[in-house]
């Protein structure tokens, strides 16, 4: 008797389940996508170990594309790289898929993660401290932070870098703090802590997210990965924190002008709009540990993969290295705004490069309503998958798109795509606010370190030859830098 009733039990939630589900079912049921089981989905087709999620992943899309749905768990997934697709998706859904979720412990109000109402409000309150005129003074630092790594060279000539990454992190990092704060940042202590906690914290959620069992909050929670989850989450809020207590200090131990360029930056903004209330001490927590990682992650990763690119394409390198030499002919000079706002090759050898490797290669949305893709609906309640990593090789729109040519992004060329067809910091009203911050920082690094040394990639005579390292950002794991000093 007991077991029949059982039996009844679980009948009647899933019937419950499946009735409240049964939009979703219905247009996903209309969709391609892979076969799928009770509870786990289609999640236990990408199973694998970190070292080859990300390959599995793109490879399984890839057979899938161009528009395919799959579902992890009880959610469901769908992945377009249709440019059309994708400008109304990133146009129309604003609120970020669940998966974002798992930042929450870091990072839960923030212009990465938060819900809309909240986001459209910390973004109204940020965008004034990423005008032009704010990053423009910012140059003169980029500037200095770039002749500290040439000086670091200097002492390795010829040595291999094998990890080059971590160098030019430390520099970006620092290149942060001095622009997005009016702290200086020798006084944050154990700021290059944060690198470490980056890194474990992608490394846990990486884990998490290619482990399905997982991903159900109940096996999460018990498990030790949770535990450590937690713990370096409380460690990178104890430095943001203490960069946070320096601005505070630096505030109360000067005759500030509100005016001014400096009490404009996005940590003295915020802690400005805290004293009139505008903002918590809590949010701003939340924003300054975001944007200390990302700020300076997303640049340096950028930054050493450009430098990988370059070193196996020497041809491209010596183009670009001309074009620095035409506008900047004296070595003594350091480049000025408006000389690097004129290395129009270098910008597009960058723009290449994340066309190709595209430091954050996915975009996950959720869709609030239906969304309308013919022949398909993407219903509401679903996940939107945007894999930019294949969005960039699509053979329709790039031809030859393995074929590494910065050219694709002459003016003429680009008026030729749709304007979604290339997306790196995303697209619409929720784009990346820091990107004119990040492609500046970028330009005069990489244009620094190629006026003084000539790069070389050891091992590798193609990009395909580079391996991935897949942890939320796309990170080389097998570059092998040297540098040589220029004579002139």
């Amino acid at each position: 008797m007991l077991i029949w009733i059982f039996v009844l039990c679980v009948i009647i939630i899933t019937t419950s389940v499946l009735w409240k589900k049964r939009w979703l079912l219905y247009h996903a049921w209309k969709i391609p996508g892979p076969f799928s089981v009770p509870l786990v989905g289609s999640a236990f087709l990408l199973s694998a170990t970190k070292d080859n999620f990300f390959d599995l992943l793109c490879g399984k899309l890839d057979s899938w594309r161009p528009v395919t749905k799959f579902w992890v768990g009880s959610q469901l997934y769908i992945a377009t790289t249709r440019p059309t697709d994708v400008e109304k998706i990133l146009t129309n859904c604003l609120n970020k898929s669940p998966f974002y979720d798992n930042f929450n412990d870091i990072m839960k109000d923030t212009l990465l993660t938060a819900k809309v109402s909240i986001w459209k409000e910390h973004r109204k309150m940020i965008n004034p401290s990423f005008n032009l005129k704010i990053l423009n003074s910012y140059h003169d630092i980029f500037v200095n932070y770039s002749k500290e790594m040439v000086k670091f060279l200097d002492d390795k000539e010829g040595v291999e870098q094998t990890d080059f990454l971590r160098v030019i992190w430390e520099k970006t990092l620092d290149a942060a703090l001095a622009t997005l704060t009016n702290v200086k940042p020798h006084l944050v202590k154990e700021r290059q802590r944060t690198i470490t906690l980056t890194v474990k914290f992608e490394e846990i959620l990486i884990q998490r997210f290619h482990t399905f069992w997982l991903l159900i909050d109940f096996f999460w929670k018990l498990s030790s990965l949770h535990k450590e989850h937690k713990m370096v989450c409380q460690t990178a809020h104890e430095i943001a924190e203490s960069v946070i207590a320096e601005e505070y200090k630096s505030y109360e131990s000067e005759d500030r002008n509100d005016d001014t360029i400096e009490s404009k930056r996005f940590l003295p903004n915020l802690t400005n709009l805290n004293r009139t209330k505008q903002i918590t001490r809590e949010e701003i927590l939340e924003e300054t540990s975001f944007m200390m990682m990302a700020a300076s992650e997303t640049a340096a990763i950028t930054i050493n993969t450009v430098l990988t690119i370059l070193g196996i394409y020497s041809d491209i390198q010596e183009r670009v290295y001309e074009e620095l030499v035409s506008v900047v002919p004296n070595i003594e000079n350091s480049p000025t705004q408006e000389e690097i706002n004129r290395l129009d090759y270098l910008e597009r050898v960058v723009k290449e490069t994340l066309r190709l490797i595209t430091t954050i290669p996915f975009i996950l949305r959720y869709a609030d309503e239906d969304i309308e893709c013919d022949p398909y609906v993407f219903p509401a309640g679903s996940n939107l998958l945007v894999p930019l990593v294949l969005l960039h090789r699509d053979s329709e729109v790039w031809p030859d798109p393995e074929n590494f040519d910065p050219d694709r992004f002459l003016h003429d060329e680009v008026g030729k795509r749709h304007r979604c067809s290339y997306i790196p910091f995303s697209f619409g009203a929720r784009n990346c606010i820091g990107l004119k911050f990040g492609m500046m920082l970028v330009k005069v690094m990489v244009a620094t370190v190629l006026r003084n040394f000539k790069v070389r990639t050891v091992g590798m005579n193609s990009w395909k030859d580079i391996q991935w390292d897949y942890m939320v950002m796309l990170k080389t794991k097998n570059s092998r830098l040297r540098f040589e000093k220029r004579k002139f």
